[in-house]
């Protein structure tokens, strides 16, 4: 049974015939009930599905990035989640169906306006990763030596994520990590973006490149 919500102009929440009402960020919404599918999906159907998989595969896993890398983008209406989701699905995913990969290279883990490392580069040299960055600030761009720095690395052979416990700053320009040992063959792929103290602004995410591990 429905429950009107704000009185009679207002929406409702729960089941009411064939429609349910429910609410997000204060958002009305009114949908209809499911209904069990009785036709087989289409090839285009099965396709959007696998890409959806391919990708969210990769996305899941660093949400917690996502959520600083994404967060200003339309949250009114969509989750940091679907906002990266929506703006990778086009780039990213490479192959032809069922046979679909992700081009690592154009994966983008933050999109937003705030000047990024400068220089950057990473590298690996006794088990550790190694990414730098230029320490330059700027009041005119915004920049402050207490600027966020978040660095990421996925294995694809293991489907492993590594980063650093806590975020660097902007002034450090270097941070180092331990590659744990059971991921400390094949190669990794490495990202890099800054956001300020507040979290409210973002850079651009750079691929820092494809580093083997020796």
């Amino acid at each position: 049974m429905g429950t009107i919500v704000n009185g009679a102009n207002g929406g409702f929440k729960g089941k009411a015939g064939s429609i349910i009402g429910s609410s997000w960020k204060s958002i009305n919404y009114i949908k209809g009930l499911y209904k069990k599918r009785t036709k087989p999906a289409s090839e285009a159907q099965l396709m959007q599905q696998e890409k959806f998989r391919t990708l969210m595969r990769f996305l899941l896993p660093i949400n917690v990035f996502l959520k600083i890398g994404f967060g200003g983008k339309n949250t009114e209406k969509v989750t940091p989640m679907n906002a990266a989701f929506q703006f990778n699905q086009k780039m990213a995913i490479t192959g032809v169906y069922p046979n679909f990969a992700l081009d690592y290279a154009k994966i983008s883990i933050s999109d937003g306006g705030l000047y990024g490392g400068g220089t950057v580069a990473v590298s690996y040299d006794s088990g550790e990763l190694i990414f730098t960055w230029s320490t330059g600030a700027s009041e005119t761009f915004e920049t402050f030596g207490d600027d966020l720095v978040y660095v990421l690395a996925y294995h694809p052979e293991k489907d492993e994520f590594i980063s650093t416990p806590a975020p660097s700053t902007r002034s450090t320009g270097m941070v180092t990590f331990l590659v744990p040992d059971h991921l400390a063959t094949g190669s990794v792929h490495t990202w890099m973006f800054l956001s300020n103290r507040s979290k409210n602004r973002v850079s651009k995410s750079v691929y820092l490149g494809e580093i083997q591990l020796i």
